[in-house]
């Protein structure tokens, strides 16, 4: 969700719709067609923009930029006219698409532009929505060269899911595995709820754990993300190194490389919609729970670093790191809390960060912090009050009551003591019942062992 502009008319956001294709086989051999040029346009145009610069800004007295390479598209069809089989619209595309590309890394949110590569930047765009017509009633997409003249590929087939209530921008097609799909951007208006203000009850704010083995876990309880087999090294771990072991002993160039790389491809975006419908379930779930959401503030990238080293510093246990680097990137931390964030805006809620320091590691009953308190991945136990609880559980808890600090609905005092007896009040829950809790239930009240937690 994108609030693009408010007016006098009101507030207009850009929303998108992933419908699937299903095209016949002339029409895929177009979309190939049309990504291939594209990704030829791209990766010319970064060459020139990488080693050719000067050269160009010497002899034309002016620098590189969107609109002089778009200017010499005609030169580059008259080289290559091949191109002119193509929407020039996708053509002029890719390199908007560079420019924001160099741009991003500019300004410090990106790497350096790399080259497009086939079969994994199959993608193009159709921005001038005067040429782009949905019949969501009969299921097709009208595209130039696809079903606006007779003779022409014809019109795609597609399963429209939800009716599109708005203006419509741009038609992106993307190939995702062994399937292609239209990225419909339109614009509608909506009515935005007003923001919160100060006056936040206690029970309206929620803590939200981010895990390994737990994805999510709320401070109310309720385990959120589980899509797949926690266990390292099981089920698609295997699976996925089974395909990619299947491709590297395939000849290159031939026909059962290509097929090997297509099961290659169709895992992973089967494993890519699967991610992507967990946060979503994950994060409406969580924004329907409160006002405020509090998480914590990880550095996903520093997090991830590789534990290599450098060849005079070699890094120790690099394997153990990589592996857990591939298991912090599974959950999809960041893409959970920018949909969260977005759907809380569009609700009038907020999302609020706070530091991540020792919130697995201090006891919410009596506010000790010792790394010896966790005595596993999923147990917690104090070793000052004799506390316990589901570690995933407790740390939830710790982040909530920063979130509560931060808001004013704490004592500072009390929590900088090392004690949360001020912070019970605002919990709702006695010290007392913690410590009646048994072992079995993960150290939880009654009613939250059955919300779905996984129990020690």
């Amino acid at each position: 969700m994108l609030i693009c502009s408010v007016n006098d008319h009101g507030v207009f956001q850009d929303l998108a719709l992933r419908v699937r294709l299903y095209p016949t086989d002339d029409q895929e051999a177009f979309f190939g067609q049309i990504a291939g040029c594209t990704r030829l346009v791209y990766n010319t145009a970064l060459v020139q923009r990488s080693f050719l610069w000067r050269q160009y800004q010497r002899a034309e007295g002016r620098s590189l930029s969107w609109y002089t390479q778009k200017a010499e598209l005609p030169a580059l069809k008259q080289a290559a006219p091949f191109l002119k089989d193509v929407p020039a619209h996708c053509l002029q595309m890719a390199l908007f698409d560079l420019n924001a590309a160099f741009r991003n890394f500019f300004e410090g949110r990106a790497a350096y532009p790399k080259p497009r590569r086939r079969y994994e930047h199959d993608s193009f765009r159709f921005p001038d929505r005067k040429q782009v017509r949905l019949d969501s009633r009969r299921g097709l997409l009208y595209l130039p060269k696809c079903g606006y003249r007779k003779g022409n590929n014809g019109p795609i087939r597609c399963r429209f899911h939800r009716r599109i209530k708005g203006s419509l921008r741009s038609v992106t097609i993307v190939r995702d595995g062994n399937h292609w799909y239209a990225s419909i951007l339109y614009r509608v208006k909506v009515e935005v709820s007003e923001p919160i203000n100060d006056n936040v009850l206690p029970e309206e704010v929620i803590g939200v754990d981010c895990g390994v083995a737990v994805p999510f876990m709320t401070s109310d309880g309720e385990a959120l993300g589980y899509f797949v087999d926690p266990r390292p090294g099981a089920g698609r771990a295997k699976r996925a190194k089974r395909l990619q072991q299947q491709l590297a002993r395939c000849r290159k160039g031939s026909k059962r490389r290509r097929r090997a790389r297509a099961r290659l491809a169709a895992f992973k975006a089967r494993e890519k919609r699967q991610r992507k419908d967990m946060i979503e379930q994950a994060s409406a779930r969580v924004a329907r729970k409160g006002k405020v959401v509090v998480l914590e503030d990880l550095r996903v990238r520093s997090m991830t670093a590789s534990a290599r080293g450098t060849a005079e510093d070699l890094g120790r246990n690099v394997a153990a790191k990589a592996g857990l680097n591939r298991a912090i990137l599974d959950k999809g931390w960041g893409m959970f809390r920018v949909r969260l964030g977005q759907k809380l805006a569009r609700k009038g809620g907020r999302l609020l960060a706070v530091p991540p320091g020792y919130t697995s590691q201090r006891c919410y009953a009596c506010g000790h912090v010792a790394a010896t308190s966790r005595l596993s991945q999923e147990r917690f136990e104090c070793v000052a009050c004799g506390h316990e609880a589901h570690a995933d559980y407790n740390a939830a808890l710790n982040i909530r009551l920063l979130g509560l600090l931060r808001l004013g609905l704490a004592d500072p005092n009390g929590f900088s003591a090392g004690t949360a007896v001020t912070a019970r009040g605002a919990f709702g829950v006695s010290r007392a019942a913690k410590r009646e809790c048994s072992l079995g239930s993960g150290g939880m009240p009654p009613e939250l062992a059955s919300s779905g937690c996984i129990a020690v």
